[in-house]
């Protein structure tokens, strides 16, 4: 077998792993927190410029309820990481048709004046 095919293979592989928000990129990210919330681990990686990402959080089923659900455990993660409020949050469409990826953008209110 000639070593070419399978060394272009491998490079393809890596190019698409390294691209895809997956649970390995966030098991490898030093950013990451871990937020454990009704028992169900939720990792948060920062974006940078007040923008969030959050992965897990998934109970099982795949019910509109059950990704709601997942949804609030993940938007909460990111606030308890934050200490700021979510304002938005998207799905983004690559790799993430089973919904486990959020992205957020947060807003930290400043302090109260007395």
């Amino acid at each position: 077998m000639k070593k070419t095919p399978l060394i272009l293979l491998c490079g393809v592989v890596f190019v698409n792993l390294a691209g895809c928000p997956s649970a390995v990129y966030y098991h490898r990210d030093p950013a990451r927190q871990i937020v454990v919330l009704d028992k169900r681990e939720v990792s948060v990686v920062p974006l940078g410029n007040g923008r969030w990402e959050a992965y897990g959080g998934k109970q099982g089923g795949s019910s509109a309820e059950d990704l709601e659900k997942q949804k609030a455990r993940q938007v909460e993660a990111i606030e308890k990481v934050t200490a700021c409020r979510v304002t938005a949050t998207e799905f983004p469409p690559q790799n993430n048709e089973r919904r486990l990826l959020i992205q957020a953008t947060v807003v930290c209110d400043p302090p109260t004046r007395r």
